[in-house]
């Protein structure tokens, strides 16, 4: 029972004794009359009535609770219900009696007494209340109160004691919520202390009504301050660094621009319409401004609250896919976190709703759990809770812009959003290009679509028209002609932007910059004819303009934009544009960070640089640099502008060799450590992490990635690189540029830490010269180099690749043993490089929960590269558990069980097959797991790493999963296929044993569509027949026959369907 319920009950008592009391009292004054009018009595009479409804229906309630809490109630909380029955009784006998003395005339306004009130009197203060049952129930309730306030008063001064480091760190908010708690438990304390100073006295003081009220407001003003602080931990847990950045780089619209939408077919489906409304548009069209425009605005906010009852059941969140930007700003997880986070950043009061378990966990004060990163089961369950659950207060509409920029299957994307949108709960607002995956699956209805780019022209115009009439020599004409041709000039650019917004843009920023030359209003209308139509050869036509001596640097800047894998800090095209002006200046550049005021001057410098030489096709954006539109980066990446910007450059300039390069010159330039985190985190077992490695990392990448493209030309470059890279590493810890906290710290040569994160990138020709040359090259590693090898890395965003063959190659073959276990800090066991490998390639499986969800790539490259074999062929053991507890799963049986899952992509089926093979030629056992652990404490696997039924057999499980199967596998042939040859190799693998056969057919038969179960039934009768010794066997089955079993287990399977 909570402590608000508890003290209700409390003062309803205090209610219900106060009126019995009462009712008494005014019997006593008045006891020498033998005769009296009763209105009085019968108002009193009245009140207790109500009184003890109020009091039984709480007792009630709070009964309920009790009876169904998970946990022990707390002993004052049985006490009260004890006592509000003991209250109920007492005053119900007094009820009674009063009912029996007092008479109703037959006018029903006034009362006799029958007998005297004198007799009346002393038998109701013979009964249940006399002074000292009032006085025992008053002190009674106050001891219990005291103790329940005081408790809860406990409960949180301890929430915000554990929060006292989250306070110090957190958000601004956040520190004033909990500050504010802080004040209201001391001022809450005094209240008690002032209420309760006479117990354990003999005239003890008692808690009247007020107070207790004056104790339950303070107590729920309490409790809604620390749900709102629960709320603002789990909510900041779904947010990214990246996440509001794309919507705060789109263009705000112009004045009075779509304006249009609120007398559209759009607003209709904002008041009325469900399901999804589909905006189209062309490259440039100004989709992502309009998403931005609309989903912001008071009206669209005005015409949804009609749809949803109301403005405080509506709720309305977004996200902007950005194909240019981070890793998960394209996401599908990206789009989840951003919709739940703007759903419960506004609505706090559905998290224990759609995530009970982090609000559990937060309730006792594991701000870890409550906290922790999401998985993406979670975020599509607590999605899937906002769309199905039954006493969801809200309704919802979702605004999701640039479905094209998302960078995985546009089909299953488009499925995903459907059957959200078929939610009573939700509807969802999209806009994209208009690619056919999105016609087909959106454009269908015309009553729920737009065609912005048909809808616009009236907002080109009055854009063009109020940027040019900005300029001051656009008003210096004003003779009527020059009106005429600055009107005609106007329409026509209108006219020729065709409905692309962004081409009207750049067509009256040249416009502008002729006027600024002095160039006449008349000329203007000749300059804008000979400007190209088409949006990428205007482009083409702005770039060059740029003046020759800026070319290079030009071409440089762009080329780096294009090739980042993510949009890059502006200090990293500060080091890009050094190493045009000083060859190899990050080589020779000192270490040392620089200072604040040199950083602010040196970013101004490059950001007006950049501007100046790409003519505003890139941006500023949160102090990184981006392209103006996806229509320009698509330009820059076609193969006419790639040459044309090679042509400017050096012959043996490479894009990611010049950013790699440039990430050495900002590590040594740029201080990585943090008052609370190490630049350099070692965590045992080659895990490093920290900001330092993280940016190493990215640099690696960078890296590698130039050895892909041009291999003969960059390989020079890239072993100088590296070389120069491990030098720079080991003399910047020296020198205390960067710090090491961790795993043998003290002790560790710096270089390690390069080496380890050279092992996780592809650079086995680098990595095979340099042991040709230095045969000791791992002697300086404190644990076996296989560990770095097969250990993701620490990056800033996105997946860490699989392991790279070529380096596992090398060290297997120099005496790596997979199975070799070392315990690193903080783990209770001793974990092997394969265990390693295993957990971290096949986890994504256990946080899957739809085709889009989380693209594998991990999983699917270390099938396909073939490291399963490669590993199992150096003795790695198949039959090893993941975890050192009972019931955990092995890495065979968790690799068996990805076989059966939805979320295996068509494109692993063969290497899946094949890395099978590798594991039943290592020994990979069917059977039990016989686990052999070591844990002390004797417990039990959990999560992801335990077995759903660890007493089953592998084959059992597998059986019982293949039952479950057969419409999906008749729908999907593909896979049905797969399954197939799976199970085959399954039956040969079990030959020798008729049982494991037996039950084999008995799950094809049920699971398995008849067009591949018959051949596999046969397949498992062609096994049994080779088996001389269980004629028996066969000849139960039928006559011998290759069919026999086939019409067996069919008849089987028709009588059990009966």
């Amino acid at each position: 029972m909570d402590a608000i319920s508890a003290l209700n009950v409390a003062n309803a008592i205090l209610a219900v004794v106060a009126c019995s009391a009462e009712l008494v009292s005014t019997s006593n004054k008045s006891q020498n009359q033998s005769s009296l009018d009763g209105e009085e009595d019968h108002s009193t009479v009245e009140t207790l009535r109500t009184r003890r409804l109020t009091l039984s229906t709480l007792d009630g309630s709070v009964k309920q609770q009790l009876s169904a809490g998970a946990s022990r109630p707390s002993s004052d909380a049985l006490a009260l219900h004890g006592l509000a029955f003991s209250c109920l009784e007492d005053s119900g006998s007094l009820l009674k009696e009063v009912e029996n003395k007092l008479q109703d005339f037959p006018g029903r306004e006034r009362f006799h007494i029958k007998t005297e009130r004198k007799d009346w009197s002393r038998s109701a203060l013979g009964g249940g209340f006399n002074e000292k049952k009032v006085e025992w129930f008053s002190r009674a309730v106050t001891i219990h109160v005291s103790s329940i306030v005081s408790s809860r008063i406990t409960e949180l001064s301890k929430t915000v004691e554990s929060l006292t480091d989250a306070k110090r760190y957190g958000r601004p908010e956040l520190e004033s919520r909990i500050d504010s708690v802080s004040r209201d438990l001391d001022d809450l304390r005094q209240e008690m202390g002032r209420g309760t100073e006479g117990l354990g006295v003999k005239s003890p003081a008692a808690f009247t009504e007020t107070e207790i009220q004056l104790f339950m407001v303070r107590l729920g003003s309490l409790a809604e301050a620390e749900s709102n602080i629960f709320a603002d931990k789990i909510v900041a847990s779904l947010n990214y660094d990246s996440r509001p950045v794309r919507h705060g780089s789109v263009p705000q619209a112009h004045k009075d621009t779509f304006q249009w939408a609120f007398d559209s077919r759009l607003s209709q489906w904002f008041r009325w319409g469900s399901g999804i409304f589909w905006v189209s548009g062309k490259p440039g069209s100004g989709k992502s401004t309009f998403m931005k425009f609309i989903s912001s605005h008071s009206q669209t906010k005005e015409l949804l609250a009609s749809w949803s009852g109301s403005a405080d059941t509506l709720a309305v969140a977004a996200h902007f896919f950005w194909i240019a930007g981070t890793a998960i700003q394209k996401s599908w997880q990206g789009l989840l976190q951003s919709l739940l986070f703007d759903v419960l950043r506004k609505h706090p009061s559905v998290i224990p709703l759609i995530s009970p378990n982090r609000w559990a966990a937060a309730k006792v004060g594991q701000w870890q759990t409550a906290a922790e990163p999401w998985s993406v089961t979670e975020l599509m369950g607590a999605l899937r809770a906002l769309a199905s659950a039954k006493d969801m207060p809200l309704k919802i509409c979702f605004f999701i812009d640039g479905l094209d920029e998302y960078n995985s299957d546009h089909i299953e994307l488009c499925n995903v959003l459907r059957d959200m949108a078929s939610s009573p709960h939700i509807k969802m607002c999209l806009s994209s290009r208009p690619w056919a995956v999105f016609e087909n699956n959106f454009g269908g209805d015309s009553k729920k679509r737009l065609d912005i780019h048909e809808l616009t022209r009236n907002d080109i115009w009055g854009f063009v028209s109020d940027q040019l009439q900005d300029h001051p020599r656009w008003g210096a004409e004003a003779s009527k002609e020059a009106g005429a041709e600055k009107a005609k000039l106007v329409e026509q650019i209108a006219a020729n932007a065709d409905g692309v917004f962004l081409w009207a843009f750049f067509v009256t920023r040249l416009l502008q910059e002729d006027l600024s030359a002095g160039i006449m209003i008349a000329d203007l209308y000749k300059r804008l004819s000979g400007l190209p139509r088409d949006l990428e050869q205007l482009f083409k036509h702005i770039l060059q303009s740029v003046a020759p001596i800026d070319q290079p640097k030009m071409a440089g800047v762009l080329q780096t934009a294009a090739y980042a894998l993510e949009p890059l800090h502006i200090d990293l095209y500060w080091q890009v544009e050094k190493e045009f002006e000083e060859r190899n200046y990050a080589y020779y550049c000192p270490i040392g960070a620089r200072p604040l005021e040199l950083m602010s001057e040196q970013r101004e410098q490059i950001s007006r640089g950049i501007n100046d030489r790409t003519k505003g096709l890139l941006k500023l954006v949160n102090q990184r640099v981006e392209f103006l539109h996806r229509t320009v980066k698509d330009f820059i990446l076609t193969k006419d502008m790639g040459d044309y910007l090679r042509g400017k450059l050096p012959a043996d300039y490479n894009g990611f060799t010049s950013i790699a390069t440039a990430y050495m010159g900002f590590l040594k330039t740029t201080r990585q450590n943090h008052s609370l985190v190490a630049g350099i985190v070692r965590q045992g077992l080659g895990l490093n992490s920290g900001p330092f490695i993280s940016h190493l990392n990215q640099a690696l990448m960078y890296a590698s990635e130039a050895l892909k493209v041009d291999q003969l030309v960059s390989y020079h470059q890239i072993t100088a690189l590296l070389n120069e890279y491990e030098a720079a590493v080991d003399k910047m810890v020296r020198v205390g540029h960067v710090t090491i906290r961790g795993f043998n710290s003290e002790n560790c040569d710096p270089r390690v830490l390069f080496r380890e994160e050279l092992l996780r990138h592809d650079f086995t020709p680098y990595i095979a010269k340099r042991l040709r040359e230095e045969p000791e090259f791992f002697d300086m590693f404190d644990e076996p180099p296989l560990y770095a090898a097969l250990t993701p890395m620490s990056i800033g965003s996105g997946e860490s690749s699989a392991p790279v063959p070529g380096i596992l190659d090398i060290i297997l073959r120099r005496q790596g043993d997979p199975n070799i276990t070392l315990t690193a800090p903080g783990l209770s066991d001793a974990v092997s490089p394969w265990v390693i490998f295993a957990r971290g390639v096949m986890s994504v499986f256990n946080m899957l929960s739809g085709p889009l969800m989380f693209p594998a790539l991990r999983f699917n490259d270390s099938l396909n590269n073939g490291l399963f074999d490669l590993l199992l062929s150096h003795g790695a053991y198949p039959n090893q558990p993941l975890l050192n507890r009972r019931g955990a799963h092995t890495v065979f049986s968790h690799f068996l069980d990805i076989s059966l899952s939805r979320f295996l992509g068509s494109e692993c089926f063969d290497s899946y097959l094949r890395t099978m093979d590798a594991f039943l030629r290592a020994g990979a056992s069917l059977s039990v797991p016989t686990l052999e652990v070591t844990d002390s404490e004797g417990l039990v696997a959990f999560g992801n790493l335990a077995r759903p039924r660890p007493d089953e057999s592998l084959l059992a499980s597998y059986c019982t999963e293949l039952k479950t199967l057969q419409a999906k596998l008749a729908a999907d042939p593909e896979r049905a296929g797969f399954i197939s040859s799976l199970t085959e190799k399954l039956i040969f693998n079990c030959s020798s044993n008729e049982e494991d056969l037996a039950q084999l057919a008995v799950a094809i038969t049920a699971g398995c569509p008849r067009d591949i179960g018959d051949p596999l039934l046969r397949l498992v009768e062609c096994e049994l027949s080779k088996q001389g010794s269980h004629k028996r066997r066969r000849e139960s089955l039928g006559d011998g026959s290759p069919g026999a079993i086939v019409k067996h287990f069919r008849t089987e399977e028709h009588e059990s369907s009966l």
